[in-house]
C-alpha cells in the first residue's frame, strides 16, 4: 500500500463519520485561514515516517485533529465543555473504524495514542482535541521491484563474489510473472547481449540446468529457468551490450 492510498484510506474513513462535515489533509493552521469550513471537521497530516527492515514495514506517524466551534451566545464558559466530549467522542469513534478487523490486513496500528486538547490555539472559537498514531504497511525491501537502469549491482552476501564491471554501461531488466509462462520467457530485446546476472526474487541463479539455473539463447533472448515462474515473481536482469 502506497503512502497516497494511506491518505485516502485515512480521508474515507473521515467523511464516512456523520459527524465530521469536512476533511481535509495538510498542515492545520494554514487550513484554518483556507476559505470556509463546515464544522465540525477534521484535519490531518503527517509527522514523520520509519522505514524498518527488521519489521518489514514503512510506519507513518499522523497528527488527526478533529475540530468544532464553541456557541458564543451561551453565557459564561460558552459550551466548551460539550464541544471537548463531542469531540473526544469523535476521535474515539475514528480510532475504533480505524482499528477494525477488515482494515488489518492493510494497516498495523501502534494499540495505544494520546489525545490532547486545545481551547485557545485558534482563530474563531474553534476547540480541537489532537490524537498521534502510527500506521505501518508493508514494506518488502525487494529491489527486483525498482524500476532502474544504468545501476552497477554488486550484491555481495549471500551472492558473493561480486561483479566488476568494466568497459560498458550496464542495464538492469525487471520481467513480473503471470503464472502461465511455465520455466521461459523470450525478451527479444535482451538477444545478442551479456548477461551478467540474473536473480529470481532475490535468489541468485547460475548458469547451467537444475533448479538454481538458467540456460539463455543469444539469438533469440530465450531464457530457460529450472523452476516455473510465480505469479507476481519478479526476474531481475542485469546486463550490457557486447563491446566489440
Amino acid at each position: 500500500m502506497t503512502f497516497n492510498q494511506v491518505v485516502q484510506k485515512l480521508e474515507a474513513l473521515g467523511l464516512s463519520h456523520k459527524m465530521i462535515n469536512h476533511v481535509f489533509f495538510g498542515e492545520v493552521v494554514e487550513w484554518l485561514h483556507n476559505g470556509e469550513i463546515q464544522y465540525p471537521a477534521m484535519c490531518f497530516d503527517v509527522n514523520n515516517s520509519v522505514l524498518s527492515k527488521e519489521d518489514k514495514q514503512m510506519k507513518y506517524t499522523f497528527e488527526i485533529w478533529f475540530l468544532d466551534l464553541v456557541d458564543i451566545d451561551i453565557l459564561a464558559n460558552g459550551n466548551q465543555l460539550d464541544v471537548m466530549s463531542d469531540l473526544t467522542q469523535i476521535a474515539g469513534d475514528y480510532m475504533a473504524m480505524l482499528n477494525f478487523v477488515d482494515y488489518q490486513d492493510d494497516l498495523t496500528i501502534v494499540p495505544s495514542y494520546n489525545i490532547e486538547y486545545y481551547r485557545e490555539k485558534f482563530e474563531d472559537m474553534t476547540i480541537a482535541v489532537k490524537t498521534t498514531v502510527t500506521i505501518g504497511v508493508d514494506y518488502l525491501s525487494d529491489r527486483c521491484a525498482v524500476p532502474a537502469s544504468g545501476v552497477i549491482f554488486e550484491p555481495g552476501l549471500p551472492y558473493s563474489p561480486s561483479i566488476q564491471i568494466q568497459n560498458g554501461v550496464v542495464y538492469n531488466y525487471i520481467y513480473t510473472g503471470t503464472g502461465s509462462e511455465g520455466t521461459q520467457i523470450t525478451v527479444a530485446s535482451l538477444a545478442g547481449k551479456e548477461i551478467l546476472i540474473v536473480f529470481l526474487g532475490d535468489k541468485r541463479l547460475t548458469p547451467g540446468a537444475g533448479p538454481n539455473g538458467y540456460i539463455y539463447t543469444s539469438g533469440t533472448g530465450n531464457f530457460t529457468f529450472g523452476l516455473d515462474i510465480q505469479p507476481e515473481q519478479n526476474i531481475q536482469i542485469v546486463y550490457r551490450n557486447i563491446v566489440i
